[in-house]
């Protein structure tokens, strides 16, 4: 029977034998695909059970007997988990099987929005406009599942306000190269790509690089760079950027998650450490510095501090 799981993580893919010891579904077999939507979570399904995962922004095409889709308040938006009941629903499989994390309620006022009109196709992308000074107004596009789906992130804003004016205004400090004619930026964790085309807004001639781990921000990210005319390189990964690029950038910008004790910002600055150039820039930013700072210093001797928009931007050189 050829089934889809849709929403699972690793972790949810065990069964429990005598004792409390964890085994791998008994039911998980070469008939069964793993969809997920961000490229870290099929990576760990693939090494911890040994089957077969997909990545990608919609579900892969069937004929499916079975799809099952896990879902719940904390695991995914309102919103997002209509959108994969929209997508599941015109995929048409011979049966389908709802795993709801959460209350009663709030899964019959889920199941009621698609009930009375199953056949509605609804748009859930969002539309929003951001600028920073000396750049023009862009209209993003941004999709369920995005960081900052239909809002501006503020903190994000802030950094590419500090980027663009240190970029137009003054040569990368103690660099022994001013600021580049085509300097080159390395956007980490870019979602839609909110920072890196708003820099790129200002700085025209800017070599733009973009890495995201999840497929709908590569997507809506893609969909950005056509609709503004910009070009840029965009790339689906989980662990930074291809060996290739080591030491080619001139600056590096990241807007991490700041959960998990920051293993994931920690991810973000060994990339910078080894992507950036001797004397290239990395800057970071979070609401508050206490806890990113001291592990920005673990990587990058001297940390400056920029206050910006009630965020505060973390800004540290390569040493030469």
């Amino acid at each position: 029977m050829k089934t889809l799981l849709v929403g699972y993580k690793a972790a949810d893919l065990f069964e429990r034998g005598k004792h409390g010891k964890k085994f791998t579904a008994k039911w998980l077999d070469e008939n069964v695909l793993c969809h997920t939507l961000d490229i870290y979570h099929r990576h760990a399904i693939e090494k911890t059970h040994h089957i077969r995962a997909i990545c990608s922004p919609h579900l892969p095409e069937g004929p499916w007997d079975l799809i099952k889709f896990k879902t719940g308040p904390k695991l995914m938006s309102g919103e997002l988990s209509l959108d994969m009941l929209q997508e599941i629903h015109r995929l048409k499989p011979v049966k389908f099987e709802l795993e709801f994390v959460g209350k009663e309620r709030d899964k019959n006022d889920l199941l009621a929005k698609i009930r009375d009109n199953p056949e509605r196709v609804r748009d859930f992308s969002a539309k929003w406009p951001a600028s920073v000074p000396g750049g023009e107004k862009l209209m993003f596009t941004s999709y369920p599942g995005c960081f900052c789906h239909r809002r501006l992130d503020e903190g994000g804003l802030a950094l590419a306000e500090v980027i663009s004016r240190d970029l137009t205004s003054s040569p990368i400090p103690q660099s022994p190269f001013p600021v580049p004619h085509s300097p080159s930026l390395l956007d980490m964790g870019c979602g839609c790509g909110l920072v890196g085309f708003l820099i790129k807004s200002v700085v025209k001639d800017l070599s733009l690089v973009m890495v995201d781990s999840h497929s709908r921000a590569v997507e809506a990210a893609n969909i950005n760079a056509a609709n503004f005319n910009m070009t840029a390189e965009i790339i689906l990964a989980d662990n930074g950027t291809p060996a290739r690029m080591d030491g080619t950038f001139d600056v590096f910008a990241g807007n991490p998650p700041y959960y998990s004790d920051y293993r994931i910002a920690e991810v973000f600055l060994e990339t910078a450490k080894r992507a950036l150039k001797p004397g290239g820039v990395c800057y970071t930013v979070v609401k508050n510095d206490a806890g990113l700072r001291p592990v920005q210093e673990r990587y990058f001797p001297n940390v400056e501090v920029i206050r910006r928009r009630g965020y505060c931007v973390l800004k540290s050189q390569k040493p030469m």
